[in-house]
């Protein structure tokens, strides 16, 4: 199980996703992760929404890193790029197009559960403002 507020090291976010550190610091390039500035320093909370997203990206969406690095960060996003290449949201992709045990993938269901909480706050946000 994956939980979502825990800090993690190098080791802790490379086991979280399955991988080597080496791997994972072949991620930080690519992805735009920034890196702690001390040894066995901590990623802060964006930095592992980012790699979630960056896993989704090259493990269920399976592009590549270069793909990634030159379509995807130029489009906005994900969900900007799945909007323009597969006419489709991140969330719509990650509920509706993907098989049942990559659904399941605790990662695919934090970013599922982020994207739900974002979309309700926005909805919220908007709401409160149409009164005004």
């Amino acid at each position: 199980m994956v939980y979502e507020n825990v800090i993690y090291t190098q080791k802790t976010l490379s086991q979280r996703y399955g991988i080597s550190i080496a791997a994972l610091q072949q991620w930080f390039p690519y992805a735009g992760i920034v890196k702690p500035k001390k040894r066995g320093g901590y990623f802060d909370a964006a930095a592992v929404e980012v790699a979630d997203i960056f896993y989704v990206a090259i493990r269920i969406r399976r592009l590549t890193f270069e793909e990634y690095l030159e379509q995807v960060i130029p489009a906005g996003g994900l969900d900007t790029y799945l909007r323009l290449v597969n006419k489709m949201t991140l969330y719509d992709f990650l509920t509706k197009h993907i098989s049942e045990a990559e659904q399941n993938n605790p990662i695919v269901q934090t970013v599922i559960r982020r994207l739900e909480r974002n979309e309700a706050y926005q909805s919220a946000s908007t709401t409160a403002t149409s009164f005004t």
